[in-house]
């Protein structure tokens, strides 16, 4: 045997190792893609055109801070009103079904504005989570500015658009932030066998911590789609002025026959400084904190 031919066997092995590692990673890296995109992935087919209830909303487009054009849905407020409550979808919906709900919040006579994101429904763009915040932050902005000096703009989402919410009140003033069967963090909501894998986190409990403004969190008692202890884990993380509901036979799916009243009841006595003392019917909990310190 040639001398050399131990060494050349010892570089061969690292060059193997060295293949089989760069395999696993590009795999990995495949993997993370393939869960990002499944924990992104919308409803099947585009979302048909609701039958409105009262006069249709606008159709309006705001542009994300990285210059991607975003389709949305906008009822103005009523004459004497100048709130506006900017609402957020989950994953499974888009702006038009979500429309369709959320529909009866402007009997309100509070303005009523319905965002979308980067790769849902016709928008082009990849999601991910830094992606839907931008998105988020181009609709708060025309919400604001409608809103003008003397209106507030509140924010409503559900499941993955209760995470996009939080995560938009920490970085935004809005005079309110509701959610609807949200969670703590993505690991909490996803497949087990993907949670380690998806880059995005979706920390919401952590950052609770940069929210100042009051906070209604909302679950069905009965959902196990993203289970009612996450918004109880929220609410007790909420530094922020806190209440919390808990719905008797709800499940995940926003229902606003019974939810509607609830968020427009909630901000009518936020702002009559009344939220202590607000009774909404039909709870299985319903309990209310003050800030940190206060």
């Amino acid at each position: 045997m040639r001398p050399d031919a131990p060494r050349r066997g010892f570089r061969l092995r690292y060059l193997v190792a060295g293949l089989l590692l760069l395999a696993l990673i590009v795999a990995l890296v495949g993997c993370a893609g393939f869960m990002r995109d499944r924990l992104y992935e919308p409803g099947e087919g585009l979302a048909a055109v609701p039958q409105w209830i009262g006069a249709p909303p606008r159709e309006i487009i705001v542009t994300s801070g990285d210059g991607l054009r975003l389709a949305g849905y906008y009822w103005p407020p009523a004459a004497g009103e100048e709130d506006i409550v900017l609402v957020l979808h989950g994953r499974r919906d888009g702006y038009r079904r979500m429309a369709g709900y959320v529909e009866r919040l402007t009997t309100s006579g509070r303005g009523v504005l319905v965002g979308s994101y980067r790769g849902f429904n016709e928008n082009r763009g990849a999601p991910s989570q830094t992606g839907l915040i931008a998105d988020a932050r181009a609709f708060y902005r025309y919400a604001r500015v409608q809103a003008g000096a003397r209106g507030g703009v509140y924010v409503f989402g559900h499941s993955l658009g209760g995470a996009v919410a939080i995560q938009l009140a920490a970085r935004e003033d809005l005079d309110g932030l509701v959610t609807l069967g949200t969670f703590t963090d993505i690991d909490a909501a996803a497949p087990v066998y993907g949670e380690w894998l998806i880059p995005d986190k979706w920390r919401s409990d952590e950052a609770l911590a940069d929210v100042e403004e009051p906070v209604l969190f909302i679950h069905g008692a009965i959902d196990d789609y993203i289970t009612p202890d996450q918004s109880e884990a929220l609410y007790a993380a909420a530094c922020a002025p806190a209440s919390i509901i808990l719905l008797d036979g709800l499940m995940h799916r926003p229902n606003f026959r019974i939810i509607g009243p609830l968020i427009t009841g909630w901000i009518d006595a936020l702002e009559a400084g009344d939220v202590a003392g607000w009774r909404p019917e039909g709870t299985t909990r319903r309990e209310s904190k003050p800030a940190c310190g206060a």
